[in-house]
């Protein structure tokens, strides 16, 4: 019976460490290029880089979205003129936990979107929303189905309720109010979306169709594959920021060009101008080495294991 127990705790000890080894391999490599926004909100307009669509001001050094605190000004939004594919960014948001609904969309269309997945209703797209991009609540009002989970929405041009989504858990501590960090890898075909610095998860696009993706699949940190999806996600596309019913709080917005080769800096270390990545996950190919000695590592583990237990 000892030898049996000793087994399994090996057998469960390896397995562990392979699911370890995928995870951190799962996750994109990247390097931070040159910074193509850097916005603290604390001038007197959103600037060139932005566009508001309703219901927000700059007040403290924040951007509010929703701030008189009844359905008058029901869904606010602001979004960047430019389309982005191929970047980092991070931002800091907050948002009250009574009766609001809020998030932001990535490869949304360029112009002005309006109510943009119904904000924040998850799983249900305005049926006037016949546009690509894919919105991630962060919280919904107590009518959503939402609970205490994350939500995230494909657009895919369907009917009102007919949109793709799925549902992944809020990381320790956010979701209390409290200002959070969000960051936001996007290499083109993969998005990886973190918060205060815990993957939350992974995108990975495929068959582009007229500069959209069609297919997606969607992973957990760990590696685990949520499902696959039929979708119209734009191959770029603006960042949008929205809330219903209440306001939330949008600052230090960044956003940064990804390279290739040599050039520009690993996420986690400094950029240019000395200012440094937070949260942001990158294995790099030293990482890479050692994920492969660990695999390695569990399989021999494993393999011992079955030879005592046949023994």
């Amino acid at each position: 019976m000892k030898k049996i127990i000793a087994t399994a705790i090996i057998v469960l000890m390896a397995a562990a460490l392979c699911t370890t080894a995928f995870a951190a391999s799962h996750a994109p490599e990247y390097k931070v290029g040159d910074t193509l926004v850097d916005e603290k909100f604390d001038g007197e307009d959103l600037g060139e880089a932005f566009a508001g669509w309703a219901g927000y001001k700059l007040e403290d050094g924040k951007i509010h979205l929703g701030y008189s605190g009844n359905w008058v000004e029901s869904s606010p939004e602001f979004h960047t003129v430019a389309a982005y594919s191929n970047y980092y960014a991070s931002f800091k948001i907050a948002g009250a936990p009574r009766d609001c609904y809020y998030g932001f969309a990535l490869r949304a269309p360029e112009g002005e979107h309006g109510s943009l997945m119904n904000g924040g209703r998850f799983g249900v797209p305005s049926p006037d929303e016949m546009s690509t991009g894919l919105a991630i609540d962060l919280y919904g009002a107590a009518n959503s189905t939402l609970g205490d989970k994350i939500g995230i929405t494909f657009c895919n041009g369907a009917r009102n309720g007919d949109a793709p989504a799925f549902m992944v858990d809020r990381p320790e501590g956010f979701g209390d109010g409290g200002e959070a960090l969000v960051e936001v890898v996007d290499t083109g075909d993969v998005i990886t979306i973190m918060i205060n610095g815990k993957e939350i998860v992974t995108i990975e696009l495929s068959e582009q169709v007229d500069g959209a993706y069609t297919k997606a699949a969607a992973y957990k940190a760990d590696g685990t594959e949520i499902g696959k999806f039929d979708v119209s996600v734009l191959a770029a596309g603006s960042i949008v920021f929205y809330q219903r019913n209440d306001y939330i709080t949008v600052d230090d917005l960044k956003i940064a060009a990804l390279t290739e080769g040599d050039e520009g800096q690993q996420g986690g270390e400094e950029q240019q101008g000395g200012e440094e990545q937070q949260g942001a996950a990158n294995p790099g190919t030293a990482d890479a080495a050692v994920i492969a000695i660990a695999a390695v590592a569990c399989i021999a583990l494993a393999g011992i294991a079955i030879a005592k237990k046949v023994r």
